[in-house]
C-alpha cells in the first residue's frame, strides 16, 4: 500500500465548517462500531459454548444479538452516514456550514436516544421486529434527531452556488428523505396502531429493505461514486448510465421486499411483485457496474486503486456489491429462495452488504476525510494495514463462511465445526477495528488538543 495515509491536503472552507459535527459523528460511529464488535464475540461465543456467561438473564444470547445488530446498524452505520454525507455533500455544493450546533444537537439527541433504547433493550424491554426492537417511546426521539443530523446535506444542496449536480449528491438527497419516511411509517402502523398480522409482516419487510437498500445502500453508492472520482482524478465511464441507475435503482429497490417473505401467508400476486421488481435490480446493478469498474479500467486503474489506501478498501466494497447483487438477484426466485430461506446463507448475504460494501467503503471514506477535518496524518501505517488485511478476511471470510454452510447440500457435513470459524472471523473483525480505533482516536484526539490550545484556528 502506498504512502498516501500521509497526505495532508489544505482545509477548504466546506472542510471547516462541517469539520466539528463530522468529527463528532465518526467519534460515535467508532465507539458503537467496537461496542458492536465486542458483543459480537460475545454471542460467537454463546454459540458455540452455551454455557458461557449463562449466569444471568441480561446476558442471554436474544438480548446480545439485538443489541449487537442494534449498535451496528444505528450506531456505526448511521453515525458514519450521517458525517460521510454531511461532509461529501458540503464539498460538492461548496457550501460552508455555519450553523454546526444543529447537527451537533442532532449527533447528542440521536446518540442519546440510541443509548436509552439499547439499554432498554438490556433490561429485556424489546420488540419482536428486526431493527425495530427498541420500545416504540425512544422512537420520536430518534425521527428528531435524524431530523437534525441528516437533512443538512439538503440545506448544503439548495444552497450550493452552482447549479451543477452530481451523481453522489443524488443518492444522498434520496437517502435523506427514505429513512424518515420508512421509519415514521413503520413506526406508526407496526408498534404505534398495529395493522393485521399478515400486513404487519409486509410493511415490515418494506422498512427493511428500505433501510437496507435505499438509505444504508444508497449513502455507500455515493461515496463509491465520490471518492472512485476524487482519488482516481477519472470522470466516471458512462456517466450518461448514472442517471438511469439512479432511477431504476430507486424505483425497484423497495418493492423488492415481498420476495423475502415467498411462501407467506400472504397474495401470490405481491409475491411476485417482489420478485419481478428483484429481477429488474440487474438494471442498476450493471450500470453501477459499468459506472465503478469502468472508471478504473483504463490505464492501470486497479493497481493504482490497490495502491491508494481509500481505494483498496472502496474497492474491496465494489466487489462485495456486485457479488451481493448477483446473489440477492439470483435467489430472489422462487425455487432458490425456497432451498436457503431459513439458513445462515441470508445471513451471509447481509454480511456482504452491510461489511463487505458499506462498512469497507465507510472505512475508506473515513481515511480520505478525517486528515482533513482534524489537519493531522494519520499515526501509524502498519495500524493501516492491520486495520485493511483483518477486516477482509475476517469480514470476508465470515460472509462466505455463512453463505457456504447456509446452503442445506453442504449444511449437513460441516456443522460439527461450524462455530470455531466463525469465532475466528469475528475475532480478526475485533482485531482490525481495535486497529482502526486507535489510529483514528489518535487523530481525533490531537485535533481536539489543538482547537483548545488555539481557539481562533
Amino acid at each position: 500500500m502506498s504512502q498516501d495515509y500521509h497526505r495532508q491536503a489544505p482545509s477548504s472552507p466546506s472542510d471547516t465548517g462541517s469539520a466539528l459535527p463530522v468529527r463528532l459523528f465518526f467519534a460515535s460511529a467508532l465507539g458503537w462500531l467496537m461496542i458492536s464488535s465486542v458483543l459480537g464475540l460475545i454471542v460467537s461465543l454463546k454459540l458455540q459454548t452455551p454455557t458461557f456467561m449463562a449466569g444471568c438473564e441480561w446476558f442471554t444470547y436474544g438480548r446480545l444479538e439485538v443489541l449487537q445488530r442494534n449498535a451496528f446498524t444505528y450506531g456505526w452505520i448511521a453515525n458514519a452516514i450521517f458525517g460521510v454525507n454531511l461532509w461529501i455533500m458540503s464539498a460538492l455544493a461548496r457550501f460552508e456550514f455555519k450553523d454546526s450546533w444543529l447537527a451537533v444537537g442532532g449527533w447528542l439527541g440521536w446518540n442519546l436516544a440510541l443509548t436509552l433504547g439499547l439499554g432498554a433493550i438490556f433490561l429485556g424491554h424489546l420488540n419482536g421486529y428486526v431493527l425495530l426492537e427498541m420500545p416504540k417511546e425512544v422512537a420520536p426521539a430518534l425521527f428528531i434527531s435524524f431530523l437534525f443530523a441528516a437533512l443538512w446535506p439538503s440545506v448544503a444542496f439548495i444552497r450550493r452556488p452552482t447549479g451543477h449536480v452530481f451523481v453522489s449528491q443524488w443518492y444522498i438527497i434520496g437517502a435523506s428523505f427514505v429513512f424518515p419516511v420508512a421509519f415514521g411509517i413503520t413506526q406508526l402502523l407496526v408498534l404505534w396502531y398495529p395493522t393485521s398480522g399478515v400486513l404487519q409482516a409486509l410493511i415490515h419487510s418494506w422498512f427493511i429493505q428500505n433501510i437496507q437498500l435505499l438509505w444504508i445502500g444508497a449513502s455507500a453508492i455515493s461515496a463509491t461514486y465520490y471518492f472512485i472520482s476524487k482519488e482516481s482524478g477519472r470522470t466516471i465511464s458512462a456517466y450518461y448510465l448514472a442517471t438511469v441507475g439512479f432511477w431504476t435503482y430507486f424505483l425497484f429497490a423497495g418493492w423488492t421486499a415481498p420476495a423475502s417473505l415467498l411462501g407467506g401467508p400472504i397474495p401470490v400476486w405481491i409475491q411476485s411483485v417482489g420478485v419481478t421488481t428483484a429481477l429488474m435490480m440487474l438494471v442498476p446493478a450493471i450500470i453501477l457496474g459499468i459506472n465503478f469498474f469502468g472508471t478504473l479500467s483504463y490505464s492501470r486503474g486497479f493497481a493504482y486503486a490497490w495502491n491508494n489506501t481509500t481505494l483498496r478498501f472502496v474497492l474491496v466494497g465494489m466487489v462485495s456489491f456486485a457479488v451481493s447483487s448477483a446473489l440477492n438477484i439470483v435467489f430472489s426466485t422462487r425455487s432458490l429462495n425456497a432451498v436457503v430461506r431459513f439458513t445462515d446463507f441470508t445471513v451471509g448475504q447481509q454480511q456482504l452488504v452491510n461489511y463487505g460494501f458499506v462498512s469497507m467503503v465507510f472505512f475508506g471514506a473515513a481515511y480520505y476525510i478525517l486528515p482533513r477535518v482534524t489537519g493531522s496524518f494519520w499515526p501509524s501505517a502498519k495500524l493501516v494495514h492491520l486495520h485493511f488485511w483483518s477486516c477482509v478476511i475476517g469480514g470476508l471470510g465470515l460472509a462466505l463462511h455463512l453463505l457456504i454452510c447456509g446452503y442445506p447440500t453442504v449444511n449437513s457435513g460441516v456443522m460439527s465445526y461450524y462455530y470455531i470459524p466463525v469465532i475466528f472471523f469475528v475475532l480478526l473483525q475485533l482485531v482490525g477495528h481495535l486497529a482502526f480505533a486507535i489510529n483514528s482516536c489518535v487523530m481525533l484526539f490531537a485535533s481536539a488538543r489543538n482547537t483548545n490550545d488555539n481557539p481562533h484556528a
